[in-house]
């Protein structure tokens, strides 16, 4: 399940710009337009328009797909950045594009095998022949799991008088987090009121997701850990891609 409310989602990661330059980056390598899947609320497609690039953004939340055509509509990109609903495990644009990305652990809500299959099936299906997959996923934390947890970096997310906690559960048999956020806020007669979002995402071992990969017909796979290109390590922050045919 994704998240429920996309304001939560842009609270939470507002000021997160780590990824941006990476992708700015290989948009300036090669070229637009720019196919974003899981394209959220619009954080990076908005950042890529701004440079000057075209992307066509898919995203299957509903919630999470209004919120970003409002976010572009506001920063009047409409001529740069088109947002439709899909879903990157099955979709069929009539088009080729340079670059896809899938940023900020798109690819984690890909539960299953047959999932991950048929999704890096489609992106090659859309890639031009020297085109570039790229994407990014987080190594997960095992040591802050089954622990409620308040995140003091988020005070701010839903106002004052409000706390927002996090308790996230392991699947080890299938490879899947469950991360429970509460928000709780406490109105002016003293109430306490508590908004709830869960995510639920899958994450992956470097040899999988290159075996995965390379069944889809990508030939030249390269790993980092950060967005610097250091190298990948599972100690790494991240696990982050690129794949050419």
């Amino acid at each position: 399940m994704i998240y429920q409310f996309p304001e939560l989602y842009d609270e939470q990661y507002q000021t997160y710009r780590e990824d941006l330059h990476f992708y700015s980056q290989l948009a300036s390598d090669y070229g637009s337009p720019v196919l974003e899947l899981g394209a959220g609320t619009g954080r990076v497609s908005l950042h890529l328009a701004k440079a000057g690039f075209e992307v066509r953004g898919l995203e299957l939340s509903a919630e999470m797909l209004a919120e970003g055509k409002k976010r572009i509509t506001k920063a009047k990109l409409d001529d740069l950045v088109k947002l439709e609903p899909g879903d990157m495990r099955d979709f069929d644009l009539g088009q080729s594009y340079p670059l896809v990305i899938a940023p900020f652990n798109a690819l984690m809500h890909l539960y299953t095998l047959k999932d991950q299959d048929i999704a890096f099936a489609c992106i090659r299906k859309h890639l031009k022949p020297d085109g570039l997959f790229a994407f990014d996923l987080y190594n997960p934390n095992f040591a802050s799991l089954e622990q409620l947890t308040r995140l003091d970096e988020w005070d701010t997310v839903g106002g004052q008088n409000s706390e927002l906690f996090l308790y996230q559960s392991h699947d080890q048999d299938k490879q899947i987090l469950t991360s429970k956020y509460y928000l709780d806020s406490t109105d002016e007669a003293g109430f306490l009121k508590r908004k709830m979002a869960v995510l639920t995402q899958r994450y992956y071992t470097r040899f999988e997701l290159e075996r995965a990969l390379t069944q889809a017909g990508f030939k030249h796979i390269r790993f980092f850990g950060e967005f610097d290109r250091s190298p990948y390590s599972t100690e790494a922050g991240h696990l982050i891609g690129l794949a050419k045919v």
